[in-house]
C-alpha cells in the first residue's frame, strides 16, 4: 500500500494574531455521486448509518462521533469527509443499485483555520460572504482563493476548513499565513 505524502507534511504555524492554521494531513476522502430522491440514494444513506446525505447543495452533515462530514456540492454529488468505513460498508450495494464512490484522498489537502479572527483573514482572500447570514455552520461553497480552485466548510462559529488540490497547497498556505499576520485582533 503507497503511502500519500502531504504536501504540507503536516505544516502547523500555531496561533498567528488570533488565528491557529495547521493541515490536517491524511483525511480519508471520497466522491460520491448517487442521483437523488432514488432508491439508490436511500440504500446509499442507510448504509453510511450515522452520516447523513445533506440534500442542499452547498451544505454540510456532520456524524454523531463529530469525525466525518459529508459536503453536498451538487445534487448528486457529495464529497465525504473522514469517513474510513465508508468504501466497505458501501461495497455490498455496487451489484444492486447505481451510484459512483472513488477515493479521491490525494487530490486535496486539508487546511483548518480557528479563532476569533478567522472570517477576518479568509475574507481578504475569499470573495464570498462569509457572515453568519449568509455563511452558518454547516456551509459549503466552492471557488478561487488566492488564484487557488477550494472548497470551503465551516465546522463550528469560528472554524473552517479549506480543501485545496495539492499541487496549490504551498501556494494557498503562505497566503493564509500572511493573511493571518496582517490581520489585527480587534
Amino acid at each position: 500500500m503507497i503511502t500519500k505524502e502531504s504536501p504540507l507534511k503536516g505544516m502547523n504555524v500555531g496561533t498567528v494574531d488570533a488565528v491557529s492554521i495547521r493541515e490536517l494531513s491524511g483525511l480519508h476522502t471520497l466522491d460520491l455521486r448517487v442521483a437523488p430522491g432514488t432508491s439508490s440514494q436511500i440504500a446509499v444513506a442507510g448504509a453510511l448509518g450515522g452520516l447523513s446525505l445533506p440534500g442542499k447543495p452547498g451544505s454540510s452533515a456532520v456524524s454523531v462521533d463529530g469525525e466525518a462530514h459529508a459536503l453536498c456540492l451538487a445534487p448528486d454529488w457529495w464529497l465525504l469527509v473522514g469517513f474510513h468505513e465508508a468504501e466497505k460498508k458501501l461495497a455490498p450495494l455496487k451489484d444492486q443499485h447505481h451510484f459512483s464512490v472513488v477515493n479521491v484522498s490525494g487530490q486535496r489537502t486539508t487546511i483548518e483555520l480557528e479563532g476569533p479572527q478567522v472570517r477576518e483573514v479568509l475574507a481578504q482572500l475569499w470573495e464570498q460572504d462569509l457572515r453568519e447570514k449568509s455563511f452558518p455552520i454547516a456551509s459549503v461553497s466552492q471557488g478561487l482563493m488566492a488564484k487557488a480552485p477550494v472548497i470551503v466548510y465551516r465546522i463550528a462559529p469560528f472554524r473552517y476548513r479549506v480543501m485545496v488540490r495539492s499541487s496549490f497547497a504551498l501556494h494557498l498556505w503562505k497566503t493564509l499565513v500572511d493573511a493571518a499576520q496582517l490581520t489585527q485582533p480587534t
